[in-house]
């Protein structure tokens, strides 16, 4: 008799619509509050100082003030093999549907100073700082960013719990007439290409006159954005018909577009926005 595989396969019945979910855009507009529609219970991943205040008073978020750590504590678990005890945590909660890494922002400033502490990089004439890292260090931030990202979407997975990261707007990046050629995520180097391949979804939040447009492919200089929720025709935005002051019942959250996604078992189409009718 040969050998089984010690690996799991599922048919298409028993394979679950697990999201994972990068939300990225300007400061203030919403992410943080997008990210709390999620389905189910939140377990917050709080790594921004405050970050989470807006969404504290929902009933279906739990909050782990990562922030209020010393980075070497906060990276040192990160890069464990049960990240923040989310193994335990989530093996014994069967609550939680939903994980939320917020800020991926505050997570790579973690890892920057963690590289300068480190002084990787550093020579006779040279010693990184956090005005001056140096490549080196950079290079340390992402390795070490992407290895905690990786654990936690590794243990969310083998608790089939849904992950969502926010990331806030990086600089434009310009041509040498000053021209913006296109807007990305503020993670840097090589990690914005490490990290989204990863991702289910990548959605652009920002603001305008008409309320906050959510992007799921490229517009507007801005990218990277995907998904494999939404039909890939029809306008790449829509105007987001979401207001955190009002209860989530009737309006665009994640747990609807996930609902109507796993009951249509299908993509769904572009919501129509109110610069369309």
């Amino acid at each position: 008799m040969k050998p089984q595989s010690p690996f799991e396969i599922s048919n298409r019945e028993a394979v679950s619509r697990r999201m994972t979910i990068l939300i990225w855009g300007p400061a203030g507009d919403g992410k943080t509050t997008l990210a709390a529609t999620a389905p189910g219970h939140k377990l917050w991943l709080s790594f921004g100082d405050n970050e989470h205040q807006s969404v504290i008073e929902r009933g279906d978020v739990s909050v782990m003030h990562l922030y209020k750590h010393s980075y070497e504590e906060v990276l040192k678990h990160g890069r464990s093999t049960n990240p923040f005890g989310l193994d335990h945590i989530l093996a014994d909660d069967t609550s939680i549907e939903t994980v939320v890494c917020d800020s991926t922002t505050a997570l790579t400033d973690m890892a920057l100073r963690s590289s300068v502490a480190q002084g990787l990089g550093s020579s006779k004439d040279f010693r990184p700082s956090m005005e001056h890292p140096g490549m080196s260090a950079y290079g340390g931030r992402n390795a070490i960013t992407l290895e905690v990202l990786t654990n936690l979407l590794r243990v969310t997975a083998k608790h089939d719990v849904h992950f969502i990261m926010t990331a806030h707007e990086a600089d434009p990046e310009k041509d040498k007439e000053g021209i913006v050629m296109f807007i990305t995520i503020m993670l840097g180097g090589k990690l914005v290409n490490n990290v989204t391949w990863r991702l289910s979804e990548i959605w652009y939040l920002s603001q305008d006159t008409q309320g906050r447009q959510l992007a799921i492919r490229p517009t507007r200089k801005r990218k990277p954005m995907k998904s494999r929720m939404f039909t890939g025709t029809g306008p790449p935005e829509f105007t987001l018909a979401y207001d955190s002051n009002k209860p989530d019942e009737g309006q665009m959250t994640i747990a609807g577009f996930y609902k109507q996604w796993c009951k249509a078992e299908s993509k769904l189409s572009i919501p129509k926005s109110r610069r369309d009718k």
